[in-house]
């Protein structure tokens, strides 16, 4: 069995696979021990984002390069007869080569990606900004896109498929597809445009034209997600996003007036009231002592003089317990003050059949 010309080859394709993988592990084991030492020594965090990617993928692509040379080893020496054999052969050695390429374009996807969001993070750092949150994950399916589209080329070029004819095709297909997916494009020019121009970033607290408000959690190729405050999901159309009027509560910076209004009776001293309001404030560790807050005199109820409280915060986020606990402590204080919050009240005068019949 062992003087089998082919047998012997099938030894070798075997042996060629296992040195194959042993090359991947030692190509892992020196960018662990080699590499961590030249890391050390170099100040940019992006050398170590790329030998992350290469140590990744180093044992796979060498086993799959190992398998495509120890089949190329055994085709060749299969004869003619061997249809079969032939047969088997060429098709794995197809699907091979298919994995390598998606393989390699894996691997450059990822490296590109990493160099990316390294690039994104240095410009975060010195904007103060979290531009890597909302550009990076839209650029990264650009970028893998882009290229599996050119590993798919490669791929039919290697089979023999025109590239040239297979482009003029897709361009009248491409017409078609674009009048059958005007939202779809509209929405993804969309998030492009959002992207550059960012009116909202993800985390940014913004409200709706519909009057809904929430926090972005997601900018997607097509949609904007936003976290409401009933904790659901509200998915927003690109489109519909850069066309309406929104309130981003969190640009250009996460401060935030926070106000009351407050009735007092007529007669009641405002000066007082004024002095238990701005007390209130002063002593809340969540309010802003500068601009410092203050109270206006804002109209002449029917029952009351309206009084607003202005106040700020240093975050949107406390903005509602701000505002909720300063009424409670409002209530409280004009109740130990003697000042009244009037209710609104209506006169009715009551008449009799008979004076109506008279007048």
């Amino acid at each position: 069995m062992f003087e089998s010309k082919f047998f012997n080859q099938v030894i070798v394709t075997l042996l060629i696979i296992i040195a194959s993988w042993i090359a991947g592990k030692l190509i892992k084991f020196l960018l662990n021990v080699f590499g961590k030492k030249i890391l050390t020594k170099t100040k940019t965090t992006l050398d170590d984002k790329i030998i992350d990617v290469l140590r990744q993928n180093a044992t796979l692509i060498c086993v799959i390069i190992g398998i495509y040379i120890g089949l190329e080893h055994v085709s060749k020496i299969s004869t003619p007869e061997e249809f079969m054999l032939n047969q088997i052969l060429y098709y794995l050695q197809i699907a091979i080569f298919i994995i390598i390429v998606l393989a390699v374009a894996r691997l450059i996807s990822r490296l590109i990606e990493a160099t990316f969001v390294w690039y994104m993070d240095e410009v975060s750092l010195k904007t103060q900004s979290n531009i890597t949150a909302t550009i990076a994950p839209l650029t990264n399916k650009i970028i893998s896109i882009v290229i599996f589209l050119a590993g798919a080329m490669i791929i039919l070029e290697h089979f023999g498929v025109s590239i040239g004819s297979l482009l003029v095709s897709l361009g009248v297909g491409s017409l078609a597809i674009a009048l059958a997916a005007q939202d779809t494009l509209a929405n993804m020019i969309a998030g492009f445009v959002i992207m550059i121009d960012r009116p909202y970033r993800i985390g940014d607290r913004i409200q709706l034209p519909s009057g809904e408000t929430g926090d972005v959690t997601q900018i997607g190729l097509r949609s904007t997600h936003i976290l409401n405050f009933d904790n659901n999901h509200v998915v927003v159309p690109n489109a519909e996003m850069i066309k309406s009027r929104l309130i981003n509560y969190s640009y250009p910076q996460q401060a935030i007036r926070a106000f009351v209004d407050v009735g007092v009776k007529y007669g009641t001293d405002i000066s007082k009231a004024r002095k238990i309001l701005l007390e209130l404030a002063d002593n809340h560790p969540d309010l802003m002592k500068d601009p410092p807050p203050e109270v206006f005199l804002i109209d002449f109820g029917q029952s009351a003089v309206i009084l607003r409280l202005n106040m700020r915060t240093d975050d949107f986020k406390k903005k509602w317990f701000v505002e909720t606990l300063i009424r409670e402590q409002i209530y409280k204080a004009f109740s130990d003050a003697g000042i009244t919050i009037p209710l609104t009240q209506h006169v009715v005068h009551m008449v009799s059949r008979d004076e109506v019949k008279t007048s």
